[in-house]
């Protein structure tokens, strides 16, 4: 392959497709022979959609060069992409006997050997897709598997992170990513790389479920996170002089903590008791060092909307809405959230979420559902809520929420 032709793969594999176009043209105008440039312009039709026009003219190609590698390696690719699977196979090892290669028609090849349990086989394949196109994000998402089926975890993390580097928005590389470091026991790295699936696929259920798992293997495993869950709960119940005695108990036995101070700032929020300033400072501090920890972030947002020298609505509901995604969706999370776009005079966001929160079991829950049954349906432009606001005015909130009620004297738009 000369100079020319590298060129030209590097910008089919980058998805340049004008500029690719204007090469594959050029060369055929001046060797309408060459092979190589009619592979490349099937290709582009292919990218472009147009997966039948692409067959065509690589079935043309072949019927003069019936063992160009290069040809019948793209045609498996084309009809793979057409859902033919046993026709694809047949090309693909035809163009490999030939001497093809094509990460593509590796990855096809390496995922039968390994839905056949032939890992030795398939490993290989999958090693020369990635030599040969690191970005072909599938390459490493069958090394990984092959890898995590040998119980190398070390070797099948590499691979699906470098996956998921190549396809941000891959699924697939994500959820292996992250049970791969479950079963090795990276439980901070698992967590970290769930915020991020979770920002890139919000809601999925396969990422919820495993996040979900993953919490409550934590909640039993370590007894401060269960007794930090019991602080919330009577939190969430109102019973904040309560919560305030267990959080002193636990300080005191245990010592510094961020997840103690995440609780600590919880409770100020509520209360407005305490050293804001300090405490928003420790909370920037804390979500600085662990940026996709969702706690700690809402904790944030959550004192942000309190009256305070620090006080700023806008970073408050970003950070809630941030925490919402990378929770998962957690009640607590849309709790905070809830508040913060009430807070924030977004009533139809406030109503939208509140009624989804209201549908749970949990202790969240039954609050949400209090909170909206005390204001009756508002009015067009009504406002929902009235909380802590910019000008100064700070309403009277139910216990365990900074959502205040309704206040009848205003009637401007909002949100």
């Amino acid at each position: 392959m000369g100079n020319a032709h590298q060129v030209l793969e590097e910008h089919l594999q980058a998805s340049r497709l004008d500029p690719a176009e204007a090469m594959a043209r050029h060369m055929l105008e001046t060797n309408p022979d060459d092979a190589i440039a009619h592979v490349a312009w099937a290709r582009i039709a292919a990218q472009r959609g147009n997966v039948d026009e692409g067959i065509k003219r690589l079935e043309r190609l072949l019927a003069q060069q019936p063992k160009h590698p290069g040809g019948l390696a793209w045609l498996a690719v084309l009809w793979g992409d057409k859902g033919d699977a046993e026709r694809a196979l047949l090309l693909a090892r035809r163009a490999v006997a030939l001497g093809a290669r094509v990460a593509q028609t590796d990855v096809m090849l390496g995922d039968d050997a390994l839905m056949r349990g032939a890992l030795d086989e398939a490993l290989p394949f999958f090693d020369r897709a990635v030599a040969q196109s690191p970005r072909v994000a599938a390459g490493w998402v069958g090394r990984g598997r092959v890898q995590r089926a040998q119980g190398n975890l070390a070797e099948a993390e590499d691979a699906f992170a470098r996956a998921v580097e190549a396809a941000p928005l891959r699924l697939d590389a994500w959820v292996n990513l992250v049970e791969v470091e479950l079963e090795g026991g990276a439980d901070d790295a698992a967590f970290d790389n769930l915020a991020l699936a979770l920002r890139a696929h919000p809601g999925h259920p396969q990422l919820l479920a495993i996040k979900q798992a993953a919490e409550q293997k934590k909640l039993e495993g370590d007894p401060l996170e269960g007794a930090l869950a019991g602080v919330r709960q009577l939190l969430v119940r109102g019973d904040v002089a309560g919560a305030q005695r267990s959080l002193a108990i636990l300080s005191a036995q245990i010592g510094i903590d961020d997840r103690l101070t995440v609780v600590e700032i919880e409770i100020a929020a509520i209360t407005g008791q305490g050293d804001l300033p300090s405490l928003i400072n420790s909370a920037h501090r804390i979500v600085r060092d662990r940026p996709t920890a969702w706690e700690p972030r809402a904790a944030l947002g959550r004192i942000l909307l309190r009256q305070s020298p620090l006080q700023n609505v806008r970073m408050g509901l970003a950070q809630c809405e941030e925490a919402w995604r990378t929770s998962g969706e957690h009640p607590r999370a849309g709790l905070f959230l809830f508040e913060a776009y009430a807070v924030a005079g977004k009533r139809a966001h406030a109503l939208a979420l509140g009624r989804k929160l209201a549908q749970g079991d949990t202790a969240e829950a039954t609050l949400v559902r209090g909170l909206l049954g005390e204001v009756p349906l508002p009015q067009p432009f009504e406002p929902f809520f009235k909380g802590p606001s910019v000008d100064g005015s700070d309403s009277k909130a139910p216990a365990g929420s900074t959502a205040a009620t309704k206040d009848d004297d205003e009637k401007k738009p909002v949100g």
